[in-house]
């Protein structure tokens, strides 16, 4: 008699394997299961309490932009300026030391304050002299450009030292050797003050035209970034500050490494004293350093007080960032500083004030 035929039913399979399976394990895993079902729905319901409670205005970041409503915020209470600077001076000397710069950065200068940046730094200025032929030194518009902040903390140093420079000649300088103090104390050093290119922002007359569409042609870098207004920055309106309470007559603005000098500003005819004459004598003076007529951005320094507003501007551009070239950089620079310190405009340039 052949044997009988195994049954391969569904439920009797399944009758089969239960019978097999140990009790204990079963319910282990039905509690394990419950367990994370729990879990899972308390969390679920959690976060949609947690997000349902936000506010929809912390999903965006305020921007500290400065406008002349809230440019007074940003003013160092007199009755503080005295300890900001000393504790500034203070951290500045770890940044020098780093750099393998033996000077004491601020040294023996009596120096001025008026803003502070959003990071609370104060910015600098000193002021050497008295008289209408006034030049105004920057430096440290893109802090990581290393070596014009030591060239211009240098410069301040030296024209405290010789007063004979200026004294009793109708000659006055103003110097601010670190125009963006919160992009130097970053890491490593940023060309922005946090996420604005502070030469990109003033209010030149192309701004609304083309600042964004100049920026759009830089690939959208954040370190050419003009900001979403003009004059929008502290660092800016710093400047704007400065330029507007000392009515320079020329202006020098150091940056580096593309190597040459540039020149922003009125276009005479050769004639002694006239603009163009007075930036080829500062290269001469500077070792026949070269002379170019570089590109004119919207919000740039040169538009904004070069070219609207006639005053004589250069820019230094040093050769490196190398920061172990800063002594050769001095002794070959100064002579150009110097020359247009002492140099007097045969006629009047406009006056920076609109």
């Amino acid at each position: 008699m052949p044997a009988p035929k195994e049954d391969f039913f569904f439920l009797p399979l399944l009758y089969r394997w239960m019978a097999n399976l140990q009790l204990w394990r079963i319910s282990g895993y039905l509690l394990v299961f419950l367990w994370v079902s729990l879990f899972l729905s308390i969390g679920t319901l959690q976060a949609q309490l947690i997000l349902s409670n936000l506010p929809l205005q912390r999903g965006f970041g305020k921007i500290p932009l400065v406008s002349t409503r809230t440019l007074s915020n940003w003013e160092i209470p007199a009755a503080q300026k005295a300890a900001t600077i000393q504790a500034f001076c203070s951290k500045l000397q770890p940044f020098f030391r780093k750099h393998r710069w033996k000077e004491n950065p601020c040294g023996t200068v009596e120096w001025h304050t008026h803003y502070r940046s959003t990071q609370y730094n104060p910015m600098l200025y000193a002021e050497f002299g008295t008289g209408s032929n006034t030049t105004l030194f920057l430096g440290g518009v893109h802090p990581d450009e290393l070596t014009p902040i030591h060239l211009s903390f240098r410069l301040a140093q030296h024209l405290h030292d010789h007063p004979e420079l200026y004294r009793n000649q109708d000659i006055r300088i103003i110097v601010a050797p670190l125009v963006n103090p919160d992009g130097a104390f970053t890491s490593p050093p940023t060309r922005t003050n946090r996420t604005i290119d502070v030469n990109r922002n003033f209010l030149t007359l192309d701004w609304y035209e083309k600042a964004h569409t100049s920026w759009q042609k830089k690939n959208h870098m954040p370190r050419f970034f003009p900001g979403f207004f003009p004059n929008s920055e502290i660092e800016t309106q710093f400047q704007i500050f400065l330029m507007n309470t000392y009515q320079p007559t020329k202006i020098l603005s150091m940056h580096a490494p593309l190597g040459f000098y540039d020149y922003d500003g009125p276009d005479e005819a050769p004639q002694p004293g006239a603009p163009r004459e007075f930036i080829y004598t500062v290269a001469k003076k500077s070792n026949n350093y070269r002379v170019v007529n570089y590109a004119i951005f919207p919000g740039s320094l040169g538009n904004f007080a070069g070219y609207e507003r006639k005053v004589p501007t250069i820019t230094l551009e040093l050769e490196t960032n190398d920061t172990t070239k800063v002594y050769a950089y001095w002794k070959q620079f100064f002579p150009g500083f110097l020359h247009s310190i002492q140099h007097a405009f045969s006629s009047p340039v406009l006056s920076l004030r609109k």
